[in-house]
């Protein structure tokens, strides 16, 4: 069972001790006093319910108990220890495999590196690699790392690599294949609303000398005509640019979108900080998984943005034409 002494029960307020009658929430894993459940009826946790995560633990770092790597497993997303027979982590659930992969929130070293082991090969001419471990407490960038996770809710591993290297180096660039195809779409995703809105429109812009061309030909079933030579050099050229600016902006997204998110997160995260001095760290991580995590219902006003955008302008060139 895990252990859950030093944790705050959400209902009460108070900490856990070995005393204590607790019950668990089935499905996301928030501990209660009996007591206190059975007042409430049903789990109050709604945060994790509604982004589907597993509760973490949030005793003091003194309170808990550091036991020897090689008789535990540590969960790669949440840093719990679990006992070597365990296939599941009992605080999140995620699959304890792969133990030996690198781990964002790996216990900082407290002893000497082995002399004869090097994981990584330091020896190259003019290069000095220095292994780096990490803990949830890590700062990057002036946030932690754990709060990083927290905020970016559903594939925190997909992230924080490249969070780490933004916060670590001057390096910018990173991959999102999301970002790449659907710009308009991933910012508002990530409720990066005002990139989201600007790129919906730019977007929208871009696309509308082919949405003409496809319109005046009649390819949808409906033929409009808009008083435009479609074919002629003019619209050509027109069109051709138009393209490899909307190729541009989504290469540009694709490379620099984890980056935008890596400055928004620390900004949000920097004013919760601020905002949240006297607050109960709970309520401080309540607060974080709140203002991140993804939002669908964005991401469709998004795409209505973007089809609102297209759909008013060529309404607009059929009366001035």
């Amino acid at each position: 069972m895990a252990n859950y002494t030093g944790s705050k029960c959400i209902c009460c307020g108070k900490r856990f001790t070995d005393e204590d009658d607790i019950v668990v929430c089935p499905d996301c894993g928030t501990p209660y006093h009996r007591s206190c459940y059975v007042e409430n009826g049903k789990c109050i946790n709604s945060e994790l319910h509604d982004k589907n995560i597993g509760w973490m633990p949030d005793a003091p770092a003194e309170e808990v108990t550091v036991t020897q790597a090689s008789e535990v497993k540590r969960c790669i997303r949440c840093g719990a220890e679990n006992d070597p027979s365990l296939r599941y982590c009992e605080q999140c659930g995620t699959p304890l495999v792969n133990m030996g992969a690198p781990r964002p929130f790996n216990d900082e070293a407290d002893g000497t590196q082995k002399s004869d082991t090097d994981p990584i090969n330091t020896t190259i001419p003019g290069i000095n690699i220095t292994p780096v471990r990490l803990n949830q407490d890590s700062d990057i960038g002036g946030v932690k790392l754990g709060d990083l996770a927290r905020y970016v809710g559903p594939n925190p591993l997909g992230f924080l690599p490249s969070f780490i290297k933004f916060g670590k180096t001057d390096r910018k660039l990173s991959v999102n294949f999301f970002a790449f195809l659907w710009p308009e779409l991933y910012f508002m995703y990530r409720k990066m609303r005002k990139v989201g809105i600007i790129v919906a429109v730019l977007m929208a812009a871009l696309n509308l000398p082919a949405m003409i061309e496809y319109l005046c030909s009649g390819e949808y079933g409906i033929k409009i005509n808009f008083g435009i030579n479609v074919k002629s050099e003019n619209f050509r050229m027109l069109q051709q640019a138009a393209y490899y600016i909307r190729v541009t902006l989504g290469i540009l997204a694709g490379l620099f979108a984890n980056y935008i998110y890596y400055r928004q997160a620390k900004k949000d995260i920097t004013k919760i900080y601020h905002e949240s001095e006297d607050e109960d760290r709970t309520v401080i991580n309540y607060r974080i998984m709140n203002k991140g995590g993804i939002s669908y219902a964005d991401m469709l006003l998004g795409l209505m943005i973007y089809m609102m955008c297209l759909t008013g302008a060529l309404v607009l060139l059929g009366k001035i034409l």
